[in-house]
């Protein structure tokens, strides 16, 4: 379920995703470009880095910087998870840091934010309606904004280009419709999202993919999905798939497997 946010957070929160399962069962998070904050108000999430063994807890509040690999998360019993689905560049504009050193990075929202934090759990764990525990969050993002900078107005034009376009535009074409360098757009992107604009083409490229995946017809094949997505052919559309998530098409769309655009119920 998406909702959106009031007007006055619109510079910064793209929209409300709330995630509710009673399923005991893995999750895969991987990148839609966004970053985030995610408001957890059932059982304690753990998480596994797919680079790394072993495993660690996830606090009860916490905002994340862009993602350049897939990880798993997983709850003890039942899923309940109010996610504030920030702008590519919402995480470093919050925390006015550069967006690179946010890069794979997951932050507890006590250790970096000055509002007390537990309150807002507990307003939202208790409040029985959904848009009730959307406000709370709200009022919670809202108390964080009173001297915040909305991005670089370059890396703004360029990113809605990119969306206008599917992700497929390169980046000598995208610095000259900015009117930039490509070597400053590359600085204004790592400093500002946290990947490079080409990173950031592909994953909205293959967020593209995915909506037609998610969407398509008898009439349209993994092919035509491929060709129209723009990648060379089917099994380069795979191969880039499975780099980003872990997972194949059939993987992804298993029912009911797909929980958000870039959140996927792991098979048991």
């Amino acid at each position: 379920m998406q909702i959106k946010p009031t007007p006055l957070l619109s510079g910064i929160v793209r929209h409300f995703l709330v995630i509710e399962s009673d399923a005991k069962s893995a999750m895969r998070i991987f990148s839609d470009g966004n970053t985030g904050v995610v408001f957890n108000y059932g059982d304690a999430l753990f998480y596994q880095n797919e680079m790394h063994s072993g495993s660690a807890s996830l606090p009860a509040c916490f905002l994340y910087g862009q993602l350049d690999r897939y990880r798993n998360v997983w709850a003890q019993g039942s899923i309940r998870l109010l996610i504030a689905v920030l702008h590519p560049f919402g995480a470093a504009a919050l925390l006015k840091m550069p967006a690179s050193e946010l890069r794979n990075q997951i932050v507890g929202c006590e250790d970096c934010f000055k509002t007390d934090v537990a309150l807002v759990n507990d307003e939202i764990a208790t409040s029985f309606v959904i848009h009730d525990k959307i406000r709370a969050a709200e009022r919670f993002l809202l108390s964080q904004l009173a001297d915040f900078s909305s991005s670089n107005t370059l890396v703004t034009n360029a990113v809605n280009i990119i969306h206008a376009q599917n992700g497929l535009v390169p980046v000598a074409r995208l610095a000259a419709l900015t009117g930039t360098t490509e070597r400053q757009l590359q600085r204004k992107f790592e400093e500002h999202i946290g990947i490079s604009p080409k990173r950031y083409a592909g994953i909205t490229r293959m967020q593209y993919a995915l909506r037609m995946l998610r969407k398509r017809s008898g009439d349209l094949s993994l092919a035509g999905i491929a060709c129209e997505s723009g990648f060379f052919d089917q099994a380069h559309l795979i191969r880039e798939m499975k780099g980003l998530s872990g997972l194949t098409p059939g993987q992804y769309l298993s029912p009911p497997n797909v929980l958000a655009a870039n959140l996927i119920r792991l098979a048991h």
